[in-house]
């Protein structure tokens, strides 16, 4: 019995590689704790070892991620490697951190009149750095309603002449801009008008 133990025991498969399932490159947007992508041990042959060996994990560096049992735990921005091996065989992917630090608002030029009666769709973009974050949640609220209204999808409907402060927030972030509503027929007057000639 024992000489069969040590046959079967010698004529176990050697691992030589592991797989990881899912892209060699996970962000994160948020410091919740993410599981470790799955990892499959595989022979010479690229076929699973069953059972499965245990492997050993680590993060570098632990400035911006660690390792916290079989989950990884974001600490601030940057890049880090998590890693699994066995024995002499490892596998690595990259673990980004990217924490959302601003909340940029496009379709409206600051200073330039609104016609009250007139509605047009503003939009946020959520961003760490320059990198555009999607999926995330924002929300519209105006500073005064009674001179301009925005809706959830961003949509702002002047309403009556003066100045609101439309705000974009997403988080703990926000973002927001001055909208003036001027007087629909004062604006078309002031577009039509032909421009100054400088004098002679």
């Amino acid at each position: 019995m024992v000489a069969l133990l040590a046959l079967f025991v010698g004529c176990a498969p050697t691992p030589a590689s592991i797989k990881f399932d899912g892209d060699a490159k996970v962000s994160v947007h948020k410091l919740d704790q993410v599981g470790v992508l799955k990892a499959t041990v595989l022979d010479a042959d690229g076929k699973a070892i069953e059972p499965q060996p245990a492997l050993a994990w680590t993060v570098t560096p632990d400035s911006v991620a660690k390792l916290e049992g079989a989950k990884v735990t974001p600490i601030a921005n940057g890049e880090a490697t998590v890693a699994a091996s066995v024995g002499t065989v490892k596998a690595q992917y990259t673990f980004v951190v990217a924490l959302p630090d601003k909340v940029e608002i496009a379709g409206y030029t600051a200073g330039t009149p609104w016609p009250a009666g007139q509605s047009a769709m503003l939009t946020a973009t959520v961003k760490s750095g320059e990198t555009a974050i999607t999926g995330e949640t924002v929300t519209w609220s105006s500073s005064a309603d009674t001179v301009a209204t925005v809706q959830a999808d961003g949509t702002v409907m002047g309403v009556i002449p003066g100045t609101a402060t439309i705000t974009a927030t997403s988080g703990a972030l926000s973002s927001t801009v001055d909208i003036t509503i001027g007087d629909a027929a004062a604006v078309a007057a002031t577009d039509a008008a032909p421009a100054a000639v400088p004098a002679q």
